[in-house]
């Protein structure tokens, strides 16, 4: 057993050495070392296929299921053995197309379509998130076997979470390095084919443990009985079961349709010919696991069955166990590797599909669309593509999460594996089918990807008794839709039911879609690359009639020049990406482009027959040949060379065809007038030809295309000269002249005169709508002149309202303030003058006092909550209520009132619950209530209740004075009270703007009708609560009836002499001792003779300190802590927070005495 710790450490300090390998890599590929560019590096780069699925998850396959871990190393072996051509095609068009992933080789094959990448970026990640998870679980088991229990700590211990944190740093680092994802990740690559190197070390390493010390050598495993009894049931040789035929065929396509694989095969190569050396090296590579897997897998069911349920982990138990520390630090480094590498790589080949596909065409639509400068546009695509690697690894970290029941290795890397090929039909159908296209492909992966969801994916996430009802019943009850019998097919197990299907209606939709389908010039141009690309070599049927690279360029040179055709030659190696050797043979197409350019000198038949004579005749022949090419192309060359010259300092476009009609010469503006492909325009091309590709792109307007064609290819057999202006589709407008040539053939001269048209057109529309352009901006000059006087009107109602608000709020506080001093004079001077007999009146007075003080703090507590309501700072309880108990009590409530002013109550009882603050709501009932008594001089009022559908209306009618409509919203205004409230009681004018306010907040309706002289009724509406869900609890309101504290002694300190003054006497009424000081100081003088209260309470907000510092000061002086509460008008929450977290209690000014009782027992 290993700790934590040592584990984690020596992990470190493996990816510590791949960011070495890295960074070197990068500085060697610089220099141009053959480390790193190298067949080898290549080769074990691919090496990276081999994950931890098939480092742990195929000795568990195989002690499970014998021989089903075979296919997926077989499948690549024959692919890539006998499918050289196509791996070859591949990187070949990879290369000339400049592809960064398998969603733009596949989108660039079929018309360059952004849907369809897009399409396979959405499959993609789909196929590899779990596949990158499952590296991750590979990791977290690695870690929980070596060091039990220690594999998932916590959030920051759990391994799997480290390693993707180093493997996201890694990745960042080195793999966003190059802008462009063409250039080659050298450094990063170098680091893939060390990991390759160590786990391959690690497995033959634990191989030859398991051979030579378990086994006791090869002969030992041969002649073992045990080894014979338990290898014939596994091992048994018969007739390939579904499942290994599929899963061969998943792993034939997951070579090549991995993100990874296509990225570590396509995009990373830096050398055709270094695909030889790979073309046996990976499947050497792949056979040694192939092969050491059955040891492994037999020695763990021999030594450890125990496990057996577990066998992925024989890999690390067999060395743990039975072996040396060293081998075990080994293996589980091995283990890491596995899983690191395919993380890594996968990684930036899925984030460069999401960056390149989905993510930069949306940001830089948005850039267009606002007009924003695209200047930092390289550092954007950087943050882009490190937005998604970090992306990718936390979802695939997520999803690792959610695997918290052990699976196989096996069955989550074939999910991934079926997913990934359904590209196949659109990659490999594209790579040799022309009537490929894009809707085919488009709809054969939806297809396809649909029937993977339904026929693997649901059944392995789904809950199995679901699954199983759905086997049984079918999707909607239709029986023909369940996912092991899809369309009743019996007989085949799940996964390879599932392949069949999915591959099966893959290819079938792409077939039959591509073949409804109307191919494009675009769709056209492209399969022709991407199909008909030659891949062979010349050769003829002897060593000795072989042509060499330096031929071929000294039979051009004789009749180009020299200089130019060295040029030419080396632009198309450079182009078709191999390597310019003159010693070497010369490709296919080296001879067809040798054959293209001196077609274009001397035409088609004569360049053949030269050609011919070089490839077919001996050296002698050949120096003849030589000869006649140097004395019949001296006066071609000099002509060429001064035609050549003239048209490319030409800014028109200029083309030559010859009396054939055939092209003979042209300059680069032509070809960038009307954006040609590559390889469109070349020597000896019938114009035909070029007219038919602009016919197909809609140059000439609807019609035949025959017969567009033809017209033109007559106009010039004919000679007839001509000058006209054509409008391309692009909004180009391009005038064409075209002039005979003497004895034959025809030029043709295009000038762009776009800029000249629309100059034209703008001074054309300027006239003509001049008159209108004036009225409209006039018009939006008064507009914005409108709302402007609009904003102006608003700002001054806004700021007029806010200075009656004040005014108003000024008035009713003064009004009580300025009572209370007058009551308080009197008194002062009944004091100083002893006439107080009088103590009736001097209660009187003393009450009066109280209720204009108690008025100002209604008065303020009501500001206070239109302040917390306008700001959203008032608390919102919402519970279960039911309207009956509610409507109830306020009834109770109010009918002692209503019988004092000769009014009758009635109320009907109501059984509906709501969900909702109930004190808020009582607050806003209390406030109709209450202005329906007093508004009413006679007759009754009536609460109750009306049932709306899925709501329920709470009226308030009364058969008072009425309101008029045009003061029916002016109530609702702070302050605002009706002409005639004076003579019916002393409101402040705020009940109804707080009872507002609190509606909206709790999201009710709140409404007023009102007749004139006959009635009032206002309304609440609120929707119900479901009663089946929400049962409340009904709760008797508590009483306050305090009991004496004879004895308790109290320490008070507050800095206002009146408060401290208050809260003694209401104290001492209870029967307490209180002690009173009005600072830390006061506090530490009563105390100092030894006193100890019983509790402490503070004020918060003192003149030298808060009432934190006294209690921390007095609990210094005493061995226990003394409880204390803390009390303050400061409304600040972390005031409160900070009491709760210091075990004070917590009191808010103006302190309740039922509240300060309730502290005083509590604590």
């Amino acid at each position: 057993m290993f700790s934590l710790l040592q584990l984690g450490g020596l992990a470190l300090l493996y990816v510590l050495v791949l960011f070495v390998i890295a960074w070197w890599g990068d500085r060697a590929a610089r220099r141009g070392s053959k480390l790193v560019n190298n067949p080898w590096t290549y080769s074990f780069g691919l090496g990276v296929y081999c994950t931890s699925w098939t480092f742990f998850g195929a000795v568990g396959e195989a002690a499970n299921r014998g021989w089903s871990y075979l296919p997926i190393y077989l499948g690549p072996i024959l692919l890539v053995g006998l499918g050289g051509t196509v791996l070859l095609k591949l990187i070949t068009l990879g290369k000339q197309q400049r592809i960064t992933s398998i969603a733009d080789f596949i989108a660039a094959r079929y018309g360059k379509s952004q849907r369809l990448a897009m399409l396979i970026t959405l499959i993609a990640v789909i196929g590899v998130l779990p596949y990158i998870a499952l590296q991750l679980k590979a990791v977290t088991l690695a870690f929980d076997v070596l060091a039990p229990g220690t594999a998932e700590l916590d959030g920051m211990a759990d391994s799997a979470l480290v390693v993707a944190m180093l493997m996201a740093a890694f990745t960042l680092l080195f793999g966003t390095r190059h802008l462009d994802a063409t250039e080659h990740q050298s450094g990063l690559m170098l680091a893939v084919a060390f990991e390759s190197f160590i786990k391959l070390v690690a497995y033959i390493a634990v191989g030859v443990f398991c051979l030579f010390y378990v086994f006791e050598g090869p002969l030992g495993f041969f002649t073992d009985e045990t080894v014979a009894s338990l290898a014939g049931d596994l091992f048994a040789i018969g007739w390939p079961e579904q499942d290994f035929i599929a899963q061969m065929l998943l792993a034939m396509a997951a070579i090549v349709c991995l993100p990874r694989q296509f990225h570590a095969a396509v995009v990373e190569n830096n050398d055709l010919r270094h695909l030889r050396t790979a073309r046996w090296v990976l499947p050497a590579y792949l056979a040694i696991f192939a092969v050491l897997v059955m040891p492994i897998a037999l020695a763990g069911l021999i030594r450890q069955p125990q496990f057996a349920a577990y066998a992925d982990v024989y890999v690390l138990t067999l060395p743990m166990m039975e072996g040396p520390g060293w081998l075990t630090l080994l293996v589980f480094i091995g283990g890491i590797a596995a899983a690191t590498g395919m993380v890594i790589v996968s990684t930036i080949a899925v984030a460069i599909m999401v960056t390149n596909e989905v993510l930069l065409p949306l940001w830089l639509r948005r850039r267009v669309n606002l007009r924003d400068d695209l200047e930092e546009l390289g550092s954007n695509v950087r943050s882009l593509r490190r937005l998604a690697i970090v992306l990718i690894l936390l979802l695939a970290f997520l999803f690792h999460q959610l695997m918290v029941d052990y699976v196989r290795l096996t069955s989550i890397g074939l999910l991934s594996f079926a997913a990934v090929a359904q590209f196949a039909p659109a990659l490999f159908g594209g790579l040799y089918w022309r009537g490929g296209q894009v809707r085919g492909a488009a709809s054969g992966l939806v297809v396809g990807i649909v029937v993977w969801a339904f026929c693997l994916l649901l059944p392995a996430i789904a809950d199995p008794q679901w699954v199983a009802m759905l086997n049984r019943e079918g999707l909607l009850g239709f029986g023909v839709l369940r996912p092991q019998q899809l369309f009743g097919l019996q007989g085949l197990t799940p996964l390879a039911h599932g392949v069949i299907w999915s591959l099966s209606l893959n290819t079938l939709a792409y077939i039959w879609f591509s073949r409804r389908a109307r191919p494009s010039a675009l769709d056209q141009s492209q399969a022709t690359l991407f199909v008909d690309m030659p891949l062979d070599w010349w050769r003829d049927a002897g060593t000795s009639g072989l042509v060499s690279q330096g031929e071929l360029l000294d039979l051009a040179g004789r009749c180009l020049g020299a200089y130019r055709a060295e040029v030419l030659f080396r632009e198309h190696a450079d182009k078709q990406q191999f390597f310019w050797q003159p010693e070497l043979p010369a490709p296919l197409h080296l001879v067809r482009f040798t054959e293209r350019l001196l077609a274009g000198a001397m035409g088609a038949s004569s360049a053949r027959i030269l050609l011919g004579t070089l490839l077919t005749k001996q050296e002698a022949d050949r120096h003849e040949v030589a000869r006649i090419m140097d004395e019949a192309s001296q006066l071609i060359q000099f002509n060429h060379q001064l035609l050549r010259t003239t048209i490319e300092t030409i800014s028109q476009g200029i083309c030559v065809v010859d009396r054939d009609l055939n092209i003979v010469a042209w300059n680069r503006a032509y070809e960038r007038l009307f954006d040609y492909p590559e390889g469109l325009i070349r020597l000896g091309r019938p114009i035909a030809d070029v007219y038919r590709y602009n016919a197909q792109r809609g140059f000439y307007g609807e019609g035949d295309l025959h017969e567009q064609v033809g017209r033109r290819v007559t106009l010039l057999r004919e000679g007839s000269a001509h000058n006209f202006e054509r409008v391309l589709p692009n909004g180009t407008v391009v005038e064409v002249s075209g002039m005979p040539m003497p004895g034959g053939g025809f030029v043709s001269t295009f000038l762009d005169i776009t800029a000249r048209k629309r100059d034209e057109w703008v001074l054309r529309e300027i006239n003509e709508n001049l008159e209108q352009i004036v009225a409209d901006r006039t018009r939006r000059l008064s507009e914005v002149n409108e709302r402007l006087q609009h904003a102006i009107a608003e700002a001054q109602r806004a700021n007029q309202g806010k200075t009656l608000f004040l005014a108003a709020a000024g008035h009713d506080l003064m009004q009580p303030l300025n009572a209370a001093h007058l009551f308080c004079s009197s008194l002062q001077q009944r004091m100083q003058a002893d006439t107080l007999d009088d103590v009736p009146r001097a209660r009187e007075m003393v009450a009066n006092i109280s209720g204009a003080l108690e008025a100002a703090e209604g008065l303020i507590s009501d500001l206070l909550d239109i302040s917390r309501l306008d700001t959203g700072a008032m608390p919102v309880d919402e519970r279960p209520l039911p309207l009956k108990r509610l409507l109830a009590n306020l009834a109770g409530e109010f009918s002692v009132l209503a019988e004092s002013r000769n009014l009758v109550l009635h109320w009907v009882p109501c059984d509906a619950l709501v969900f909702t603050d109930e004190k808020l709501l009582r607050r806003v009932l209390q406030n109709l209530l209450a202005n329906a008594v007093r508004y009413t001089r006679e007759g009754r009022i009536l609460l109750g209740c009306r049932r709306l559908p899925g709501a329920v209306r709470i009226e308030v009618w009364d058969t008072g004075s009425g309101i008029d409509p045009a003061e029916q919203k002016e109530i609702f205004r702070e302050f605002r009270r009706l002409p005639n409230s004076e003579q019916h009681g002393n409101g402040l004018g705020l009940g109804l703007a707080i009872a507002e306010r609190i509606c909206k907040l709790l999201r009710f309706e709140l409404s007023v009708r009102s007749w004139p002289g006959q009635g009032t009724v206002f309304s609440v509406t609120m929707p119900l609560a479901d009663a089946q869900t929400v049962r409340p609890v009904e709760t008797p309101p508590p009483s306050f009836a305090p009991r004496r504290l004879d004895g308790m002694r109290l320490l008070c300190v507050d800095n206002d002499s009146t408060i401290l003054a208050g809260i003694a006497a209401l104290l001492g009424d209870w029967g307490c001792d209180v002690l009173c000081a009005r600072s830390l100081a006061e506090a530490e003088a009563l105390l100092a003779d030894g006193t100890v209260p019983d509790m402490l309470l503070v004020d918060y907000q003192l003149d030298d300190e808060d009432g934190f510092d006294v209690v921390t000061a007095l609990d210094a002086r005493w061995d226990d802590a003394v409880p204390a509460v803390l009390m303050t008008a400061n409304h600040d929450p972390r005031v409160r927070q900070r009491a709760q977290d210091q075990g004070l209690g917590f009191l808010q000014k103006p302190v309740d005495a039922q509240a300060l009782y309730n502290a005083l027992t509590g604590l």
